[in-house]
């Protein structure tokens, strides 16, 4: 395998950095993977290797505000979730229809790095996608205490920092992020579908996109993407997608915890990650 650095250049001027895997073989696919809010790029190297090694082409990248696509200004009125999807996705899309025209386009979603497919304009372009830990980001669809801390989180800790530069490192433990994602990620979490900051509902691409969706909830991620978010996901957000969810239980594979994030750690039985490459291997 091959592994390259890019820098992807968006339609508004920014520059998005991205990991590019290039497997021995000639491959008939480009998964591009979409991250979970202020989580690097590299986080997902061993699963892109693994995938990579599986005969799929991947790239990882970052969007713009956070690690190799960080910019100086975090109050820069671009730097938004929104254009997450729009702009960066779109940019990365366009790359790879430019640079392997032969190849079908997949994605793999991690947390709001599933959400992103919606927000793509010709989002038709990509075949399928793998949403991997990834939620209805409303606060009404998590459970228990965790419905009161995500009602906390997205009604009070968010916007808390609403007059900040940016929404520091140290809350949650990713990459901060710039004052205009947090806004964005508060209203999503506020409201009962996504919307733009004039309140308007952004459904058109959600509602249209035909493909296969795989939804894979983790039945221990409690706080970040409960199994209920998940099916909101699917069954109120992706409504026209052909998908389907699968809850996987970390007994299945052996495992005491996965939790949100630890799908993508080197720690989890790659009898799972083998599973997630069969499934892409079948879409193209």
């Amino acid at each position: 395998m091959q592994i390259q650095e890019l820098h992807i250049k968006t339609a508004d001027g920014y520059q998005v950095a991205a990991s590019l895997f290039i497997p021995q073989e000639e491959s008939k696919a480009t998964v591009i993977i979409n991250s979970a809010t202020g989580v690097l790029r590299q986080y997902y190297n061993g699963f892109a290797r693994f995938l990579c090694e599986q005969g799929l082409q991947v790239i990882c990248y970052d969007y713009r505000g956070i690690g190799g696509s960080r910019t100086k200004n975090t109050t820069d009125k671009a730097l938004t979730m929104i254009n997450w999807g729009r702009k960066d996705y779109a940019a990365v899309v366009d790359w790879v229809e430019e640079n392997a025209p032969e190849h079908k386009i997949l994605g793999v979603g991690h947390s709001i790095g599933g959400q992103l497919l919606g927000l793509l304009p010709d989002n038709h372009r990509v075949s399928a996608y793998l949403n991997i830990a990834s939620q209805h980001a409303h606060w009404g669809n998590w459970r228990g205490k965790f419905k009161a801390q995500s009602f906390v989180f997205f009604h009070g800790l968010l916007p808390a920092f609403r007059f900040a530069s940016q929404f520091p490192k140290w809350v949650l433990g990713s990459e901060a992020l710039p004052k205009y994602v947090a806004r964005d990620w508060s209203r999503f979490g506020r409201k009962r579908f996504y919307t733009d900051v004039d309140g308007s509902e952004l459904q058109e691409n959600f509602f249209n996109y035909r493909g296969k969706i795989r939804f894979l909830a983790i039945a221990d991620d409690h706080a970040f993407a409960p199994p209920t978010a998940v099916k909101s996901l699917k069954e109120n957000v992706y409504i026209n997608a052909e998908g389907e969810l699968i809850l996987i239980e970390p007994k299945q594979y052996g495992m005491k915890r996965i939790d949100h994030f630890g799908f993508f750690k080197k720690t989890m039985n790659q009898q799972a990650w083998q599973e997630c490459a069969e499934w892409l291997e079948q879409q193209t």
